[in-house]
């Protein structure tokens, strides 16, 4: 299964060598004859020598940068879909690290190492979308929202038998809601049209649930 790149790595120089070199011309500058050629030569051996001292002390830093994958598929609204599932994708990366529950946060890393699957597949594959649309559309989203509530739930530390109750739904359903990305990845290799209409069921229960934090867009 090929994953979405998410991050680069990145070279960036210091720039301490450079502001060295400087400084330590204009200090031999000072110290030997520069309207005489061997003083010259030297003060710019000195200054080359300087700056691979000072090179080897401040070294180049190498980062990791995020990087947003670009969809170019032909297919304008397919394209704009892609991108609106992948920042759902990058939302959950940052609610797991919110989440404690390991069951919880296992789940969660199923969900987006099969989404990242789904996208790159249907960069690929344009054609396959059509199958996929309710997951990119519904599916996704509104697995987000639910992870988004229950992080809140954890940040803010909500409570009350309402807000309970959901969070335990959520937990006992993470299972079923990472299967059915899973299934849904599977079915794009597979080329077989899927059911998940128990799965969305579950979801559509969870989101009917009055909850202060959960409301649903479902189309």
């Amino acid at each position: 299964m090929a994953e979405t790149p998410r991050t680069i790595e990145k070279r960036v120089k210091s720039a301490m060598p450079l502001y060295i070199t400087a400084l330590s011309i204009i200090v031999f500058g000072l110290i030997f004859p520069l309207y005489k050629i061997w003083g010259i030569l030297l003060v710019s051996c000195l200054g080359v020598a300087t700056y691979f001292i000072s090179k080897s002390i401040f070294k180049d830093k190498i980062i990791t940068v995020d990087v947003a994958p670009e969809y170019k598929t032909g297919v304008p609204e397919l394209d704009k879909a892609l991108t609106e599932a992948d920042a759902h994708i990058v939302t959950l990366r940052k609610l797991n690290d919110k989440i404690p529950d390991e069951k919880l946060t296992a789940a969660i890393d199923r969900m987006v190492s099969s989404g990242e699957g789904i996208l790159s597949e249907l960069s690929k594959n344009p054609t396959k979308a059509r199958s996929m649309r309710r997951f990119l559309t519904y599916y996704l989203p509104t697995s987000v929202k639910l992870m988004e509530g229950y992080a809140l739930q954890q940040d803010a530390g909500y409570k009350g038998e309402n807000l309970t109750e959901i969070k335990n739904r959520i937990e006992a359903n993470a299972e079923t809601i990472a299967r059915s990305f899973e299934t849904s990845l599977d079915s794009l290799y597979a080329g077989e049209a899927i059911d998940i209409s128990s799965d969305i069921a579950v979801l559509d229960s969870m989101v009917n649930t009055k909850t202060p934090f959960i409301n649903s867009n479902k189309e």
